[in-house]
């Protein structure tokens, strides 16, 4: 721990997260704060930066994984299986809910009335030689 406390850009920055997160991690209690009294009111100060929430060095089975430098490459070959296994997991569901949505679709059509068709409505001039026709033949 050292003594520098960060303003909540500043610890968004060197975490290489949004203020937003930074915000929801002092909300969730993730990260200790205190709110000290500042040149344009109250502002949160962040005493410490717990590595465990550093994006940059995520630790799992002992050694750094991620965008660290010391992570085995094993490890990397793991995760990205692993996200394939989730993404083709995710695109079946995916699939389900669009064939999902196709039949709820087909069912409501067949539920809504049909729609009534539109009276033929002649021209102005068919109506007028239309009234000379029958005025002629009267």
């Amino acid at each position: 721990m050292t003594n520098q406390s960060f303003n909540i850009n500043e610890a968004a920055k060197k975490m290489g997260v949004s203020t937003r997160t930074i915000r929801r991690y002092i909300k969730a209690g993730k990260l200790k704060a205190e709110l000290v009294k500042g040149s344009f009111g109250d502002e949160y100060r962040i005493l410490e930066l717990p590595p465990q929430l550093d994006p940059n060095l995520a630790v799992g089975k002992g050694k750094a994984v991620g965008k660290h430098p010391a992570h085995a490459p094993s490890e990397s070959f793991d995760l990205i299986r692993e996200l394939q296994e989730k993404n083709l997991a995710l695109a079946a569901q995916l699939g389900a809910a669009a064939e999902r949505i196709r039949s709820l679709e087909s069912q409501v059509k067949l539920l809504a009335p049909p729609k009534a068709e539109k009276p033929s409505v002649e021209p102005w001039w068919h109506r007028i030689l239309g009234m000379l026709r029958r005025r002629k033949e009267a």
